[in-house]
C-alpha cells in the first residue's frame, strides 16, 4: 500500500490536457500526487481529491476534502481544521472575497460542510491562482491552491468526465469522453469463524504435526517473501539464511516460531512474524486447508491482527503527523477476500491524517444478513 515515488505519471497527451507532472495512480496507496493536492480512486469509480496547507503554513493545517461519485454534477465538500482559536464562525474566503458561513458538522467541531455554492466557487478557482482561507474571528487558516488544477483534471479524465458538461475543470477540452458509471461495491458474505470467546485451539497431534511440517510446505525462498524490491512483501524473519532472522536468532527471540489459529473446523491460519520496524511491524499469514495441508495459500505477508474472521493490515507512514494504511481481508468460507484498502494521505499536520481515502471497498454481510 505504500505509495512509491517512483511512480511518475506522464501527461495526458491524447486528451490534450496540461501537463501533470505529479507521481502515483490514482487507484493505488496515496493516489495521484501533485504538489498540496492529491485524488485517490476507489473500485466503485468514487473518487476523493484532498487539498493541504502548503509546508509554509503547516503550522495551522486546514484541509479540504471533496467526494465525486461518478456522473454527478457537484461534488460533496467539506473542510477540516487541525484546531480552533474561537468558537465564531468559519467563513470561506477565495482571493479575499467572503463566499459565506461555513456548516458546522454536526459530529466533528473541527468540521464544515460546504454548500453547492460554496463548492462550485471553489472549482471555479480552480484554474487561477487562489488564496483559499478559512477566517474564525481574527484567525485565519489557509489551504494551498498549487496542484488543485492537476488533480482535478486527472479526476475528469478518471471518470471520464472531459469534454462534458459534468466535467470539474474541462468542460471546453474538445477530445470528450463518455461519462463512467458507479460500480457496485463487492458483496463479501462472511462466513462462520470460531470467535475469541470460544478459545479454540488445534489438537496437541495437529499442532505437531503443523509446527513439525510448516518450513517444508511454505517455500521460504518465494521471491514475494525474500528479496522483493517493496518492503511490504519482504518477509525476512520467516528465512534463517537472513541476517536479520540470524541476529534475533542470536538475541532469543521469541518472534521466529510459527502460530497456529483454527479458522473453523475445516481451516487453519498460520501465522508467522515478518519484518520489524522502528514504526512498523508485520506478519505473514497462510491459510491451510486441513484436508490437504501441504499447499498453504498466502494470504498476505503485510498483516498485523487476527480476530473474528478478519486480517488486518495497518502501518503508519512518518510525517509531520503520523498517516496510516489500512487493508482488511475477511473471511467467505474459503478464502480471505480483501475488503477494504485504505490511506489517511498525506498527514500535512494532522495527527492519524485528515480523510479516509479508499481504494477498495466492499460490503460485509454475515450469515443472516442482506446486502442493502
Amino acid at each position: 500500500m505504500k505509495m512509491s515515488a517512483a511512480l511518475m505519471m506522464a501527461t495526458i497527451g491524447s486528451l490534450s490536457l496540461p501537463a501533470m507532472a505529479g507521481y502515483g495512480t490514482p487507484s493505488e496507496g496515496w493516489g495521484f500526487v501533485q504538489d498540496d493536492w492529491q485524488v485517490v480512486c476507489d473500485n466503485t469509480h468514487t473518487c476523493r481529491v484532498a487539498g493541504y496547507s502548503s509546508d509554509a503554513s503547516i503550522d495551522k493545517p486546514a484541509s479540504v476534502l471533496f467526494t465525486v461519485s461518478p456522473k454527478i454534477t457537484t461534488p460533496k465538500a467539506q473542510i477540516q481544521l487541525a484546531s480552533k482559536a474561537s468558537k465564531d464562525k468559519a467563513e470561506l474566503w477565495l482571493n479575499n472575497k467572503n463566499y459565506g458561513v461555513l456548516q458546522p458538522n454536526k459530529e466533528d467541531s473541527l468540521l464544515y460542510d460546504l454548500s453547492a455554492e460554496q463548492t462550485q466557487a471553489l472549482l471555479d478557482h480552480a484554474r487561477v491562482a487562489t488564496k483559499i482561507e478559512i477566517r474564525v474571528g481574527d484567525n485565519y487558516w489557509q489551504i494551498s491552491d498549487k496542484g488543485m488544477s492537476a488533480v482535478l483534471l486527472k479526476l475528469d479524465d478518471v471518470q471520464g468526465r472531459v469534454g462534458t458538461p459534468i466535467a470539474l475543470v474541462s468542460k471546453n477540452n474538445p477530445n470528450r469522453q463518455r461519462p463512467k458509471a458507479a460500480l457496485p461495491k463487492p458483496i463479501i458474505k462472511k462466513a462462520f469463524v470460531y470467535s475469541a470467546k470460544d478459545n479454540k485451539t488445534l489438537a496437541p497431534s495437529k499442532l505437531a504435526y503443523f509446527q513439525k511440517n510448516i518450513d517444508k510446505w511454505v517455500d521460504i525462498n518465494a521471491e514475494q517473501l525474500i528479496g522483493s524490491k517493496d518492503i511490504m512483501g519482504d518477509c525476512e524473519l520467516i528465512n534463517p539464511k537472513t541476517e536479520t532472522y540470524q541476529r534475533m536468532s542470536e538475541y532469543g527471540s521469541t518472534m521466529l516460531g510459527w502460530d497456529f489459529i483454527p479458522i473453523d473446523d475445516s481451516y487453519t491460519l498460520a501465522a508467522h512474524s515478518c519484518w520489524l520496524g522502528a514504526y512498523n511491524s508485520s506478519n505473514g499469514y497462510w491459510l491451510i486447508d486441513n484436508a490437504k495441508p501441504s499447499k498453504p495459500t498466502l494470504i498476505t505477508t503485510a498483516g498485523n491482527d487476527y480476530f473474528d474472521g478478519e486480517i488486518s493490515a495497518i502501518h503508519k507512514d512518518r510525517g509531520i503527523g503520523d498517516c496510516w494504511n489500512r487493508t482488511a481481508w475477511t473471511w467467505n468460507g474459503e478464502i480471505f477476500a480483501k475488503s477494504k484498502e485504505s490511506s489517511t494521505g498525506m498527514c500535512r499536520g494532522f495527527a492519524g491524517g485528515a480523510w479516509d481515502l479508499p481504494t477498495y471497498v466492499s460490503q460485509v454481510i454475515g450469515n443472516n444478513a442482506k446486502a442493502q
